[in-house]
């Protein structure tokens, strides 16, 4: 007994030894830390793809998979040599910028363009001559609010002049909240109007968020030619003061009619006519996916891929995307994705040095993932490895901010066997050293409680509540992050992340807020699920997914069709699905994955924004017809939405 307590007494010491280093930073969370404190930092300006800060971040990256001897996955040429290189480039569009030929004139008087007037960034070009301007509220139509701004008027072939916002400003929950610039373009065509004048909500026009040249493609083209104003200037045209287009502001926020002290109502005509001229430039720019190879081991297995991902781009100094409203500070994005990108150089190093893998490995690192999955859709239509070939994608975006254990893993339908092989994988809280003794094997911990067995073996229980993660696990396999664009592709994917918090999309994202405890344990455990799928000789078998909430958000929509959007495509000639859900109102119309979705109703659908639009506006149940373009012909199909579960 003497003999067994003395070695009793030397586990413990050994754990207590074990739990003192622990308290030191390992070297894996030192290295998470030194990725996003640089990643995150404000030498790199928030990581907007096409902008300097992107570049660098890409390069950075590219460094790391060099440093750590991963092969570069892209053939690049070099005076006629072909090497491989780390950077694959997609075509971008980074932004637009005033042309030479912008005007505004106003009965004959000119306007200054950027302290009167500019264009909206999203806005076509355009040469408007002698238009008559009509007043129009906030440019509203929708008959699911029962709100009408245009009644009784006639803007044919006219500009119409308009409020930003909605009558709901200051809720940021009004049932308007659908109803953005896009779709107030687009219920201006479809009223006819030929162009869009918008009456700036802040006092400075350089202080206007819409007079910004801020651009994200997904967004698309504006219906018809769109203008912001100033305050001043449309007090103006509407031959009232301030004060004045003040009281208009007001009561019609209050929904009702104007009255006669304030000189104008709703349907009285504005004695303006314009001439306006836009043009704006779009601005290409290279953008990058950082892409480092393992090459698998084993004869057979090495033909078979994995790929583990996580993008590294973020959104720069705001604008589209951010909820800062009207920021210009640097947004870092250390959750969001400086995280998962921490997470992603750290996994290749462990693997390349291990250098036990059987399959074939690919680490990319994604570019414009906030613009869209741009990135992540631009690798599947032009992949290094064969997609037929690659058996899982596991993609890792938000992860640094692990809170009461809670840790989503999504995708978890698209495979047989994932349920299992993660619930089997999930850590417990028993440090990471095993000891072996007397063939018993005794694990260091707080709270695993060592006791001395029947037979004098010493021995480790594990405690229900011993669970590292409290796994909230997700079926879909589509979801806002680029694993998205691999399901679309019919491969099994898995996607980790740790929910959204008060700091997301805003600058407040910083590298000190990044939970790295959290941050190694989630980093070792999408290790320890990307080791058994590559060990394992069987490829994970794929499936349909059920269709689960969004991860992460809420949605205002009281319908489903069950699409899934390719928000890669910018064309403005419609809006090209990745996908359609089995079973959803969709599948069940006829509408198929790469069908572009030309019309809804009497509405044109030309990009994201105008489906959002109809989305808002359609009801459960009913029927509307719908255009699809497939193949190159126009198919017509008759689509009844179910209901908001």
């Amino acid at each position: 007994m003497k003999k067994q307590l003395i070695s009793l007494f030397i586990i413990l010491t050994f754990v207590f030894s074990v739990s003192a280093q622990k308290a030191k930073q390992s070297k894996l969370e030192k290295n998470l830390r030194k990725h996003v404190s640089y990643l995150a930092s404000d030498e790199l300006e928030g990581r907007k793809t096409g902008e300097r800060g992107g570049t660098q971040a890409a390069g950075y990256i590219g460094n790391m998979f060099a440093r750590y001897k991963l092969k570069g996955g892209v053939v690049t040429n070099e005076n006629g040599k072909k090497r491989m290189g780390y950077l694959q480039t997609f075509e971008y569009i980074a932004g637009v910028e005033l042309g030479e030929n912008n005007s505004l004139s106003m009965n004959g008087s000119s306007m200054n363009l950027k302290t009167d007037w500019m264009p909206v960034s999203y806005t076509p070009n355009a040469n408007l001559a002698n238009s008559e301007v009509v007043f129009a509220g906030f440019g509203i139509d929708s008959k699911r609010l029962k709100y009408n701004d245009y009644e009784g008027l006639d803007v044919n072939n006219k500009l119409a002049l308009i409020f930003a916002g909605n009558p709901d400003k200051s809720n940021p929950h009004s049932s308007f909240g659908l109803i953005n610039l896009h779709a107030k373009a687009n219920i201006a065509k479809q009223k006819g109007a030929k162009g869009l004048v918008i009456i700036a909500e802040n006092d400075k026009l350089s202080d206007e968020n819409l007079a910004q040249m801020r651009f994200n493609q997904t967004l698309g083209q504006l219906a018809i030619p769109t203008i912001v104003i100033s305050r001043q200037a449309a007090s103006k045209i509407l031959s009232t003061k301030e004060k004045g287009l003040q009281e208009i502001e007001k009561w019609m926020a209050m929904r009702k009619e104007t009255p006669e002290s304030i000189q104008i109502k709703f349907t009285k005509k504005v004695d303006a006519k314009a001439n306006l001229n836009v043009e704006l430039k779009k601005k290409q720019a290279e953008a990058y996916n950082v892409i480092g190879i393992i090459e698998g081991r084993d004869p057979q297995l090495k033909n078979e891929a994995i790929i583990i991902g996580a993008h590294y781009d973020h959104l720069g100094r705001g604008g589209s995307g951010s909820l800062a409203p009207n920021s210009n500070e640097i947004h870092n994005g250390a959750d969001d994705n400086a995280s998962g990108t921490s997470a992603l150089i750290e996994l290749a190093r462990k693997f390349r040095k291990e250098k036990k893998n059987k399959r074939t490995l690919i680490f990319i690192a994604f570019g414009a993932e906030e613009s869209g999955l741009i990135g992540s859709k631009a690798y599947t239509e032009n992949p290094v490895f064969p997609l037929d070939k690659t058996v899982a994608m596991i993609n890792m975006d938000m992860i640094g901010r692990l809170k009461d254990k809670k840790l989503t893993v999504g995708g978890i339908g698209t495979a047989s066997e994932w349920q299992r092989l993660v619930t089997e994988k999930q850590p417990v809280k028993i440090g990471e050293s095993k000891v072996k003794i007397q063939n018993a094997s005794a694990v260091s911990s707080d709270t695993a409680p060592i006791s001395v067995g029947a037979n004098g073996k010493i021995m480790a229980t594990k405690s229900a509540d011993s669970k590292v993660f409290n796994l909230q696990l997700n079926q879909d396999g589509f979801g806002p992050s680029d694993h998205s664009s691999f399901y679309a592709k019919k491969i099994p994917v898995l996607f980790f992340f740790t929910g959204t918090h008060m700091d997301y999309h805003k600058p407040s994202d910083d590298a000190d807020k990044v939970n790295y405890e959290g941050l190694e344990k989630i980093t070792n455990f999408v290790y320890a699920i990307a080791k058994s799928i590559d060990q394992n000789p069987t490829r994970p078998t794929y499936k349909v997914a059920k269709s689960s909430a969004p991860m992460g958000g809420r949605t205002r929509f009281n319908v489903s069709l069950g699409t899934i959007p390719s928000y890669a495509d910018s064309n403005n000639t419609g809006l090209v699905l990745d996908g359609v859900r089995t079973g959803s109102a969709a599948d069940k119309a006829g509408i198929k994955g790469g069908d572009k979705i030309v019309k809804i109703a009497d509405k044109e659908i030309k990009n994201i924004s105008d489906y959002m639009f109809m989305l808002g506006e359609m009801k459960a149940g009913e029927t509307y017809d719908v255009v699809v373009v497939r193949d190159g012909k126009k198919v017509n199909l008759k689509l009844v939405p179910d209901p908001r579960k």
